[in-house]
């Protein structure tokens, strides 16, 4: 497809649409493509997208490029074009044998059917409230919501699956674990909850078209009806006109790499206006930079109160950094010798050293830190296994041949 060459007729003054029943998040797409995704409202045409696109106009004309090869966007036949043929209907579907697995279960995957079971029903209520996808209360505090984002993550991050052949279940899991992200951050934070819970419900039904009635107290209710549903109309559009602000705010911050604004501007975009996929293709990447640059930030606080002697702030800022690091080895290594030398909570230990193991489970250091908190436990038999399988790993282990001559 050919943009900027184009003549006026077919090229400049062509007005791109979204595609009905697109579903832009399912793509991965950049803040730049979301962003001018947000811009489209199908009277715009190219032209005009090319002046308030917020970027230049060859980033724009491959935006819309790349946006139509995927089937999110289309462009408005131009007067005197025959409209596009409807595309054939499809061949029915040959039922399932009884007893036969679903479809979609493909035994073959590098992913237990059961996980693909899970994924598959938590798939079928991504469009639920967040704290429905979460698993908490609507009231739940914030360490609630951490401790279940915690625990989803685990099943559902994408880096628990690299390099597994996962066929059709790797954009589940990612568009899983997109929506998991975002209720977290949503809920949060007080700002975005608090719109969130604030958001209108949806508009009731037009009343039907005809004479006015006749009955005075019928026209009553027809006109107070008529008013809230033109208040409603007016609610609903005073918050799309805020998330369009927000939204271009955390782009234009997000171009400036200030990635927690970005990310802070994009969460209430999504908070005041939640069924605009654009802004939630967006946030993914927004918010992943935002996640890099907060836990850099916790990484070298924690360093620091560990090098001063503080070492339970050192383990409440490694472990508060996990939530943006769940899949770091050697950051959960890391707090596992921090939580053994304080000794407050060896069960704890014990639990990071093994997320280490279960990571990189040929690391020799990792299996020498849970022997080391095997042993501060007393369970000498699992803590000669991890100190034996430390030395396989690296003979020249000093540190684990000692250990093992105190068991």
């Amino acid at each position: 497809m050919r943009l900027a060459g184009e003549g006026t007729a077919s090229g400049e003054d062509r007005v791109p649409h979204v595609v009905a029943g697109c579903d832009p998040s399912r793509l991965s797409l950049t803040p730049a493509e979301g962003y001018l995704l947000s811009r489209i409202d199908g009277a715009t045409s190219l032209a005009v997208l090319r002046k308030i696109g917020g970027m230049p106009p060859a980033e724009v004309d491959r935006c819309v490029e790349r946006l139509v090869d995927e089937g999110v966007l289309a462009w408005h036949a131009q007067r005197g074009e025959p409209p596009p043929a409807a595309p054939p209907a499809p061949p029915p579907r040959a039922a399932s044998a009884p007893g036969a697995p679903p479809l979609a279960i493909d035994p073959g995957l590098d992913l237990p059917t059961d996980v693909q079971e899970k994924v598959l029903a938590f798939e079928g209520r991504l469009r639920a409230p967040y704290h429905e996808i979460l698993g908490v209360a609507p009231d739940a505090d914030v360490r609630t919501i951490k401790q279940a984002y915690f625990r989803l993550s685990k099943q559902f991050h994408p880096d628990r699956y690299f390099r597994r052949n996962l066929g059709p279940y790797a954009p589940r899991i990612e568009r899983i674990f997109k929506k998991i992200l975002e209720a977290y951050e949503l809920l949060s934070d007080p700002a975005t909850r608090a719109e969130v819970q604030r958001a209108p419900e949806p508009a009731p039904a037009e009343p039907p078209t005809g004479s006015a009635p006749v009955d005075p107290a019928a026209a009553r209710r027809l006109r107070a009806r008529l008013t809230g549903l033109a208040r409603h109309r007016r609610a609903l559009e005073e918050r799309k006109r805020k998330a369009k602000s927000f939204f271009e705010s955390g782009m234009a911050a997000f171009r400036n790499e200030r990635w927690l604004e970005a990310a802070g501007s994009v969460r209430l975009a999504i908070a005041f206006d939640p069924e605009n996929e654009a802004f939630r293709a967006a946030f993914s990447d927004v918010q992943r930079r935002a996640h890099e640059e907060r836990a850099r930030a916790l990484l070298k606080e924690a360093d620091g109160a560990s090098q001063l002697g503080d070492w339970r702030e050192g383990l409440r800022l490694y472990e508060e950094a996990l939530h943006y690091r769940a899949f770091d080895a050697a950051l959960h290594d890391k707090t596992a010798r921090l939580s053994l030398r304080i000794g407050g909570d060896l069960r704890k230990a014990k639990e990071y050293a093994l997320a280490a193991c279960e990571l990189e489970p040929d690391v020799a250091a990792w299996r020498r830190t849970l022997g080391q908190v095997y042993k501060a436990a007393g369970l000498a038999a699992n803590a000669r296994r991890e100190l034996q399988i430390a030395l396989r790993l690296d003979p020249s282990d000093a540190e684990s041949r000692q250990e093992l001559k105190g068991l």
